[in-house]
């Protein structure tokens, strides 16, 4: 089984977007309400699913907003930290060490100058798991 959503880089808050540099620089009550907002922009699709079963696996992947040569572990990083802090706020997951996340990637998804954004594909890997323990493939 899979869930799919889609993060906003964006409108998260006053200024640009919410990258790895940001978050560096920010203050901690700046960063703490980026956060808070990120989970408010995204609730509705939080609202949409039960409790996932994990282990998971979470694929992300960067549509950015010109061809500027773009980083893109600037650019995801901290939306991968908000989105799964909000899974485990939202009691979607337990918690987001790797017990309950077993994997996660970045990929450069192209250009959307409209809506730049991250999408997240989160994949449930029970049957990986139990086909690896019981040395199936």
């Amino acid at each position: 089984m899979s869930y799919k959503f889609t993060l906003p880089l964006y409108g998260v808050t006053k200024k640009g977007a919410i990258t790895v540099n940001w978050y560096r620089n920010a203050h901690y009550q700046t960063s703490n309400a980026a956060k808070i907002n990120f989970k408010k922009l995204i609730q509705d699709q939080l609202n949409q699913f039960d409790k996932i079963e994990t282990p998971i696996k979470i694929k992300y992947t960067y549509y950015a907003k010109a061809n500027n040569g773009p980083d893109l572990d600037n650019f995801v990083g901290t939306v991968k930290k908000f989105f799964q802090d909000a899974l485990v706020e939202s009691g979607l997951i337990e918690d987001d060490n790797v017990n309950f996340i077993i994997s996660n990637s970045e990929s450069y998804g192209g250009i959307d100058r409209n809506n730049p954004r991250v999408e997240a594909e989160i994949i449930c890997c029970n049957d990986y798991i139990t086909d690896t323990l019981t040395n199936k493939e």
